[in-house]
């Protein structure tokens, strides 16, 4: 009787375990919340009230569809600077880790009929082994290796996806994949898709907050100054480059997954190498100090590729002397700068109204 009580509670105890790490992922350190920085500051509120005024100002379904792509595209890019931004490492693969994201989807929905919401899941998991699988061989590498290597990954991906014709479809690829339903709700039109992928997207943002802000976060900074210090320091480094690049790879599992129930469709075209370094262009672009950086860029590149689509004779040389002129112009990224004045015109006018108190 005893044993069995025993055994009982170290089950109990070992749920409750696991229960308590996974939160520890998504509650930051308690000691953060006695922090200054910790705490929900103006410009968030501002972010977060653009997100959800914005389809009301625009109501045009094109414009709704155009910020769902750059959503994702978000996703990716802020996966994506947490290995290239804050642990200082350069993958060229990310659009691999996408697309397992959408073909798990693709493939449970409509070979297995598993649930988009549950589908959703096994998406980023599937990414994450992926990552787990090649990241300890492949992170032994640096710098350019690293990223050479990162995309032979990404091309070897694809060539099982044409090749495995009997799970992905090949070079036509899965077609007919549901919308994301989740409670008996479906995601069908624009603006439903709108706000689940901003929703998605402003959890994940959270979510990386405080991991930047945790031991992880700070240690990935060590690590990106230098990994030889980050060592001496006691720092893991081995550990804490394959941790990060496995959560950016689940952000692509994600947004892969996303992408597959938006667009109703998994074809291996779209994983390319093309995709891979546009996310670095956007994260680059955006500006790798930060988290909202990124997403700047994901949407302003989102947005000028559909502008230029206009003009198909001229869209590659005007879209690289923008990127050259911006690159010029704004070299800590869009997004920092724009943070920058942001921060400005809020503390302007913060001073502003308590210097009216005290002349009244």
């Amino acid at each position: 009787m005893v044993d069995q009580a025993q055994k009982e509670f170290r089950t109990r105890d070992l749920l409750y375990s696991i229960a308590l790490w996974f939160l520890s992922w998504l509650i930051p350190d308690p000691q953060l919340h006695y922090r200054r920085e910790y705490k929900f500051k103006k410009r968030d509120l501002f972010y977060l009230s653009a997100v959800l005024v914005f389809p009301l100002i625009w109501p045009d379904p094109h414009i709704h569809h155009l910020m769902v792509l750059a959503g994702i595209h978000g996703i990716l890019a802020l996966g994506l600077t947490l290995f290239l931004g804050y642990a200082g490492q350069i993958s060229l693969g990310q659009a691999a880790f996408f697309g397992v994201g959408a073909y798990t989807t693709a493939v449970l929905t409509t070979r297995y009929g598993l649930p988009s919401f549950l589908a959703f899941w096994a998406s980023a998991i599937m990414a994450a082994i992926f990552a787990l699988l090649i990241g300890k061989p492949l992170l032994k590498l640096k710098g350019y290796f690293l990223a050479l290597a990162t995309l032979g990954f990404g091309e070897i991906f694809l060539v099982l996806v044409r090749e495995n014709a009997s799970l992905t479809g090949g070079v036509i690829g899965i077609f007919n994949i549901p919308f994301f339903s989740f409670a008996g709700f479906t995601f069908d039109t624009y603006l439903k898709q709108y706000y689940l992928i901003w929703g998605v997207l402003t959890g994940l943002v959270l979510f990386s907050k405080n991991l930047v802000r945790s031991k992880m976060g700070r240690a990935c900074l060590a690590v990106a100054s230098s990994e030889e210090g980050a060592s001496a320091l006691g720092i893991d480094v081995a550990w804490i480059k394959l941790g990060v690049f496995t959560v950016g790879a689940a952000f692509a599992g994600l947004a892969g997954s996303l992408f597959a129930s938006v667009m109703s469709t998994a074809n291996p075209e779209t994983f390319s190498l093309n995709l891979s370094v546009l996310i670095v262009m956007m994260v680059v672009l955006g500006g790798m100090g930060n988290l909202y950086g990124p997403i700047a860029g994901a949407i302003f590149l989102t947005v000028l590729i559909d502008r230029l689509s206009r003009y198909q004779e001229y869209s590659l040389p005007l879209y690289g002397v923008i990127l050259i002129l911006l690159l010029i112009f704004f070299p800590d990224g869009i997004g920092t700068r724009l943070r920058v004045r942001l921060i400005y015109l809020i503390s302007y006018f913060g001073r502003k109204k308590r210097r009216e108190k005290v002349n009244l």
